[in-house]
């Protein structure tokens, strides 16, 4: 506090009971954890893009699309019977399919690749190169899982007819990828939180006010719960359920179900606790490799002498 004599700064950002605050400088108070404040903050000073209001002339919008209050910039196409919500920004080089429906107040960054009948609420950010609405990867192997043939010659696709929905207040990271549902729309929950280079299989549903974190990937049909973290890297196999308040670390492989509310860790995941019991063991085996030696050096020396018989 001291060290803010003469300072230039407009306002000082400071714990609702901090002593000895100089005087006329304002104060914003902040209750919880500092990084609360952060987000406050940053948000009052984000910069949105820049970009030019109205339809550009460069632009591709289709003749029976509703683009009414949105901008569409340079190159990007708005497919055919689509509608973009007011204050959303298609910026420059974007795509949105036939019959898509974009919210009010999103951001479609440039590259983004929206395919047909995705529908997206309001206030949604997808970053660049993110593709949502693709083909699902389903297809009967030519071998089956014994390792016998399938009367095939080649893996036969399974097409996707359903598409992808997406609730309010989602940010969607660069270069995430979400797949079309086979036969029902692959979902995620408002308020949730995906980061880039995310895979988000067909028919997943993920809740809502989760985060998702970098390279982690779902394989297809999975059920993520509300407000469940998906740690970097993490895999959580096909079908397979987390459930609510769950937490799934780095690099995990989840293969079996998620109770709600668990910590799991590990290849194949497990209770926290219990991998770290693993683990730890793991680090203990150099210490029985001698003892284990020695008492066979005994046992050996004992059969010699018949007295082990």
């Amino acid at each position: 506090i001291v060290a803010l004599a003469g300072t230039k700064a407009g306002a000082l950002v400071v714990r609702p009971e901090t002593p000895g605050l100089p005087q006329g400088l304002p104060v914003i108070a902040y209750a919880g954890h500092e990084r609360v404040a952060l987000a406050t903050l940053t948000r009052i000073f984000e910069r949105r893009p820049d970009h030019a209001e109205g339809i550009h002339p460069a632009a591709s919008v289709s003749p029976d699309a509703t683009v009414t209050g949105a901008s569409v910039g340079a190159a990007a196409i708005v497919g055919r019977r689509s509608r973009v919500g007011a204050g959303t920004m298609v910026l420059p080089g974007a795509s949105i399919g036939a019959d898509a429906v974009i919210g009010r107040d999103c951001i479609i960054h440039s590259g983004v690749r929206i395919g047909d009948r995705v529908r997206i609420g309001d206030r949604v950010v997808i970053h660049a190169n993110s593709v949502i609405g693709a083909d699902g990867f389903s297809y009967i192997p030519v071998r089956k899982p014994d390792g016998t043939r399938n009367p095939i010659d080649r893996p036969v696709a399974i097409r996707s007819l359903g598409s992808v929905v997406i609730g309010d207040d989602v940010d969607i990271g660069a270069g995430t990828t979400i797949e079309r549902g086979t036969l029902r729309d692959t979902r995620i929950g408002s308020g949730t939180k995906i980061d880039n280079q995310v895979q988000v299989a067909h028919n997943v549903t993920i809740g809502e006010n989760c985060i998702v974190c970098g390279m982690v990937g779902i394989a297809g049909s999975a059920e993520i719960g509300d407000r469940v973290i998906l740690a970097a890297g993490c895999g959580i196999g096909d079908h397979v359920k987390v459930g609510a308040d769950s937490t799934v670390t780095a690099l995990a492989g989840v293969v079996t179900a998620v109770p709600p509310g668990s910590v799991v860790d590990g290849v194949p995941a497990m209770p926290r606790e219990q991998a770290a019991e693993r683990f730890m063991n793991i680090g203990r085996l150099k210490m029985l490799y001698p003892r284990v030696d020695d008492l066979k050096k005994r046992v050996e020396a004992l059969e010699k002498t018949g007295r082990g018989r």
